[in-house]
């Protein structure tokens, strides 16, 4: 995943990277909401949505915004996620 200049972490960039941002991000999203027991993997979902979607909303707009192309910069990052 190329670099974005964006006040997201680098680390992000690479699939190990990726992996720890979620990790991280999940973490807190299940302290925020009690440590609830059996929902790890509900936490890990959404905290990925929510990582890749700010990184594909930065790299839109780093690229002027092109209208009608939001998906693009979505489905990227979702590639990069399961190569």
């Amino acid at each position: 995943m190329a670099p974005y200049g964006d006040d997201l972490e680098k680390n992000s960039e690479t699939k190990l990277g990726l992996d720890q941002a979620v990790r991280e991000r999940a973490y807190l999203l299940w302290e925020k909401e009690g440590c609830p027991d059996g929902r790890a993997e509900e936490y890990w979902h959404r905290a990925l949505d929510q990582h890749l979607r700010e990184r594909a909303f930065v790299l839109w707009q780093q690229e002027g915004s092109p209208e009608g192309r939001q998906d693009e910069y979505w489905r990227r990052l979702v590639d990069f996620q399961v190569q």
